[in-house]
């Protein structure tokens, strides 16, 4: 019965020692584990720290990117609008150009109706130039005539003009030659009338035949 007492007494005692143990050793685990997690407390709030650092720096890198983004979102705003502006002006360019073509066009077609035209003024004017020529050369041929005739007139009126001066002195001459027979016939009349009356001679005697 003693026997079995001190084993129920050493099993209690075992069993204690074991409690004990197990509670000492949760303990040193607790322990550890609190340390443990100060220690991780103070890494997690130093790297909770970084990390706050780095979403920090990248909202920061965000932002930077979004600016940067809108940047270049303006920029290509703005180059496709100089993009449109220079696609419009060269549809204007090619209107123009088209436009300018067209006026070339119609310039060498005008210029060729002006050539066409110039060519046959030359040759009216050679032809006009021709005929003038002939003309000119028909006016010479009566001009020269004209020239001989007025010359022969003045040469007749020459001839003419002495004539009626020779004319107008044997006028003359006769006009006095009148004039004194006139004197004579009027000095006569007076004569007969002043002298005597003798009567009619007699007629004279025939001649004798010739034997």
């Amino acid at each position: 019965m003693s026997a079995q007492d001190n084993e129920s007494g050493a099993r209690a005692d075992s069993a204690t020692s074991s409690t004990s143990a197990l509670k000492w050793a949760a303990i040193g685990i607790l322990a550890l584990l609190a340390i443990y997690g100060w220690h991780g407390k103070t890494s997690a709030e130093g790297e909770l720290s970084a990390l706050q650092g780095e979403v920090a720096s990248l909202r920061k890198a965000v932002d930077d990117a979004a600016q940067v983004r809108k940047s270049s979102q303006d920029e290509i705003d703005r180059l496709k609008a100089a993009e449109t502006d220079a696609l419009r002006q060269v549809e204007e360019g090619k209107a123009d150009v088209s436009t300018a073509m067209s006026k070339v066009s119609e310039l060498d077609n005008k210029a060729n109706a002006l050539a066409k035209e110039n060519t046959d003024l030359k040759a009216q004017l050679a032809s006009a130039a021709e005929e003038a020529k002939a003309k000119l050369s028909a006016a010479s041929e009566e001009t020269s005539k004209v020239n001989a005739l007025l010359e022969t007139a003045n040469k007749a009126r020459a001839d003419a003009e002495a004539a009626a001066a020779t004319l107008r002195g044997e006028a003359d001459g006769l006009k006095a030659q009148l004039s004194a027979l006139q004197k004579d016939l009027d000095a006569a009349k007076a004569s007969a009338a002043n002298a005597p009356v003798t009567p009619p001679a007699p007629p004279a005697a025939p001649a004798s035949p010739a034997p």
